[in-house]
């Protein structure tokens, strides 16, 4: 195209206008838009785009329509195209069962624990530091040489608190001789206690880890035997929770435990629809012996996909995507506003990949020569270094003296 312009108009008018279409075109595919670039942007906007001209943003399962059946087996939920591939797992471990979520397309085995941390916002700077550094300290003993974890998550969200919490505690306490129902001071406390549960939030926070099949393949042919694939993943899977669930003891965090089968489809209900928690703790109050949920309703019944967010049955996710983090020093707390004092039900999530040491090495060497190289070109070009590169290579430095 620019060529074209350049022979069909005469003198400078055709160069200039060669250049502006030429600038134009490196700004369309390199101008960062919402931290993305147009060609990072194309193919995500592509299959959003195919995915709605073949009706594929929207997924009803059949499961309402099939009734109750008293001799085959009740028919697999459909699962969303999210889901496509996942698979809940029991895995056996000392007498009890571990949930796990299997994918199939990436041959990945997932766990998850329940965790709790005590105040961490109310501890002074330096116990903050420390319980940061003991925190470090158990992510690096994730990324030793041959260690079949591929990925390990962190996720704290808030969810509608339970409505009958409050009356179960009340039930227990009341005293019916000393405070009547009739008086003043108990009808206004059971205002209060009825329009708590729509106002406050639980908190929850989980730890995900997960195994890659085809890198931990050494271990699962060791402990698999006979069981096949899925039995030696997870073998190895609950091996590497539990010496996780270790470490973090001696980092001060409080293990709850694995979530069982029942408990890691129920998480994943209350992630799809927050507003069905309320229920199913109703449930588990009138049936003490219920351990969660069947693994086949996990699901959402129905999704609906569009640009802006994600409809799961009577829920509407929007999802904020952190495109960097912080580049000046903060401290271990720069994130309190946001975990501690939200006001509506969210999730936050951060999803880390271990790295084994030669790999870190060799990748922050390479980009320390990449620095100096693009450094030395732009001496010679006469560029002035900027504030951000300047940040760039000193954390590139500061990796590289971790690692040393």
């Amino acid at each position: 195209m620019s060529v074209v312009l350049m022979r069909s108009l005469a003198g400078g008018a055709g160069v200039v206008a060669a250049l502006v279409l030429v600038l134009a075109a490196l700004a369309f595919c390199f101008w960062p838009l919402s931290g993305r670039s147009a060609e990072e942007w194309l193919p995500i906007a592509g299959r959003f785009a195919a995915r709605h001209l073949r009706g594929q943003h929207v997924n009803l399962s059949e499961a309402p329509q099939a009734g109750l059946r008293s001799g085959p087996p009740v028919p697999a939920v459909s699962l969303p195209r999210a889901a496509n591939g996942l698979e809940l797992l029991r895995a056996p471990f000392r007498g009890e069962a571990v949930g796990v979520l299997k994918d199939r397309r990436r041959r990945t085995y997932t766990g998850v624990l329940a965790v709790k941390v005590s105040s961490f916002g109310l501890l002074d700077r330096a116990e903050q530091e420390a319980r940061h550094a003991a925190w470090g300290g158990v992510l690096a003993s994730l990324a030793r040489e041959g260690s079949p974890v591929s990925r390990v998550q962190w996720l704290e969200r808030t969810v509608p608190a339970d409505s009958d919490e409050i009356g179960r505690y009340l039930g227990d306490v009341w005293d019916r001789d000393s405070v009547p129902l009739e008086s003043l001071a108990m009808q206004s406390y059971l205002d209060l206690a009825g329009s708590a549960p729509a106002a406050t939030k639980d908190h929850e926070l989980f730890l995900c880890l997960q195994i890659d099949a085809k890198r931990a393949w050494r271990q699962i042919k060791r402990t698999g035997g006979g069981g096949g694939l899925d039995a030696g993943a997870c073998t190895v899977l609950l091996r590497e929770l539990e010496a996780l669930g270790e470490r973090l003891a001696s980092a001060d965090v409080h293990v709850a435990g694995a979530l069982r089968p029942g408990m890691l489809a129920s998480t994943l209900r209350v992630a799809f629809d927050p507003w069905s928690r309320p229920g199913l703790a109703r449930l588990a109050s009138v049936d003490s012996r219920r351990d969660g949920i069947d693994e086949r309703a996990a699901w959402p019944v129905g999704t609906e996909a569009s640009w802006s967010n994600y409809r799961t049955d009577g829920a509407l996710h929007a999802t904020y995507w952190i495109a960097s983090w912080p580049r000046t020093d903060v401290g271990s707390a720069f994130l309190s506003p946001l975990l501690l004092h939200a006001q509506m039900t969210r999730a936050i999530s951060v999803t880390i990949e271990p790295v084994s040491p030669v790999r870190a090495i060799r990748e922050v060497e390479a980009a320390r020569t990449s620095d100096a190289a693009d450094q030395d070109l732009r001496g010679r070009m006469g560029f002035m270094e900027t504030a951000r590169r300047r940040r760039m290579a000193e954390a590139t430095e500061r990796r590289e003296e971790e690692l040393a």
